[in-house]
């Protein structure tokens, strides 16, 4: 879903939009075809826990093969990366460190508990990858604000969805549920949450009234899940995961929203 968090460049300042139509084009494409292409590579490697935890997934309904979903891949990183170079240098250097990331990515989540951290970097970095778009100091705060609560929402659902999925990933991959236990896991989960409320909250600064009634929507989602998962999260990991997205795509909707109009 965040490949469209690239809209965000239709910030102001000054009434004049600080970037050209055709750079914001090739940035939301690029970012597109990276995020699709890691998604495919992922579907490449996760036949075994797909078939268990998700198998509406395209390789075991059997719609493609692996091989098909790899070549997929390869394909859409290159053009994506072609895509940054007319941007400028530096969203060429970003996506050429993020395509390397998603590389290794699904080679290294079934051996470290540090695979949810690298997950919401790479959804949070569409923020810095705005900013090589900007190229506006001032906007160089808000950037990494949006940034870290980008990746503190998407790191507490990543563990929420690990916790939901461990009978899957039981005998294929080391997550925090499946070292520490569940109770843990819902706990760290939980204050992760907290924290990207708080932060919400602080950018309330940075946008205006539609921003605040967006965030007390889904603030309220976020201190509900916080809440289930810390008495009880092996019976809500799934409700709340879900709800976590929503809360998610009404704050990136509303960022957005508030960046083109206000």
């Amino acid at each position: 879903m965040y490949y469209w968090d690239c809209f965000f460049f239709f910030s102001k300042v000054n009434n004049l939009y600080l970037f050209s139509i055709e750079k914001l084009i090739f940035g939301v494409i690029a970012v597109f075809l990276i995020t699709a292409a890691g998604n495919a590579l992922n579907d490449y490697y996760d036949e075994k826990t797909d078939k268990i935890n998700k198998p509406n997934r395209p390789i075991p309904l059997k719609l493609i093969t692996k091989k098909q979903a790899l070549v997929f891949s390869k394909i859409l990183f290159i053009c994506g990366l072609i895509l940054s170079w007319f941007v400028n240098i530096w969203a060429f250097g970003l996506a050429l460190i993020n395509i390397c990331i998603l590389w290794i990515y699904p080679k290294i989540k079934q051996k470290t508990i540090f695979s949810s951290i690298i997950a919401a970097y790479l959804c949070g970095s569409v923020f810095l990858y705005a900013f090589t778009i900007i190229m506006v100091a001032e906007k160089l705060k808000l950037c990494v604000l949006l940034f870290l609560l980008s990746f503190l929402l998407m790191l507490s659902r990543e563990i929420t969805k690990d916790i939901a999925d461990i009978r899957g990933d039981k005998n294929n991959k080391i997550t925090i549920p499946i070292k520490y236990g569940i109770k843990f896991a819902g706990l760290i989960s939980a204050i992760i949450m907290a924290l990207a409320v708080i932060l919400s909250l602080y950018l309330i600064d940075f946008f205006g009234k539609i921003y605040i009634l967006a965030i007390f929507f889904a603030d309220t989602i976020l201190i509900y899940c916080l809440i289930r998962l810390i008495f009880n999260a092996k019976k809500y990991a799934d409700e709340c995961s879900g709800l976590q997205k929503i809360s998610a795509v009404i704050v990136i909707v509303a960022i957005i929203f508030c960046g083109i109009f206000f």
